[in-house]
């Protein structure tokens, strides 16, 4: 999810990779429980990578993705890879997956959410801040109201400056806790100014292929 009030243009396909460090920032702070996990908006699987950087042995992945053109990085990354729409999956018998966790196109991050809570005991959600703040959503967030862990910094989605607004990863945790009207917010750590541009410059490499791609 990317904010484009700058005066940016949003990629056709609503895809943003999203910076390592972000990622980094979470797990250090949140003990999300190990075991199955389901990126459904896996892209090339940043958010794969860098997580198996800060836990690399108690997760089995299950990357989903649109397009076919991303299957290699994936099947390089995880453990099982689908290619299609996530929102169109069959309803769950049960929730096969312990941890789901993406940071979802802008135009679908909704309904994203609401199937995402049926896949798994945690969802996990890298979205603008302000998220919470609309009518229309509303009825939900009063029911199923998550904890926000907030990102210090700005994060950069497309290599070009930062957002025009502060994210947070929206944490929804297990059935039994889920339903409420109240959560907690809270900071997390700093990120130091060489990582982020190191990053940035990755996510910049990554968008800029795209746009190649799509023009050819």
């Amino acid at each position: 999810m990317s904010s484009t009030k700058r005066g940016g243009t949003r990629n056709e396909s609503d895809y943003y990779p999203t910076p390592a460090w972000c990622v980094h920032r979470l797990l250090e702070h949140v003990a999300l429980p190990p075991g199955q996990w389901l990126e459904p908006c896996a892209g090339h699987g940043h958010i794969i990578a860098a997580a198996k950087e800060v836990r690399p042995n108690d997760i089995s992945w299950t990357a989903n993705e649109l397009r076919e053109d991303c299957r290699r990085e994936l099947e390089e990354q995880a453990q099982s890879v689908t290619i299609g729409d996530f929102l169109e999956w069959d309803e769950p018998r049960a929730r096969p997956f312990d941890v789901v966790i993406t940071n979802p196109p802008f135009s679908l991050a909704m309904p994203i959410i609401n199937k995402s809570l049926q896949y798994a005991d945690w969802v996990v959600m890298l979205l603008r801040l302000n998220f919470v703040g609309s009518t229309d959503r509303t009825p939900f967030f009063r029911k199923m109201m998550p904890d926000a862990f907030v990102l210090p910094e700005r994060p950069s989605f497309t290599g070009r400056g930062t957002d025009s607004i502060e994210y947070a990863w929206f944490v929804w945790p297990s059935p039994r806790n889920r339903q409420r009207s109240r959560g907690f917010m809270e900071l997390l750590e700093n990120t130091p100014l060489e990582q982020r541009k190191h990053d940035q410059d990755i996510c910049r490499e990554v968008v800029d292929a795209m746009t190649v791609n799509d023009v050819e």
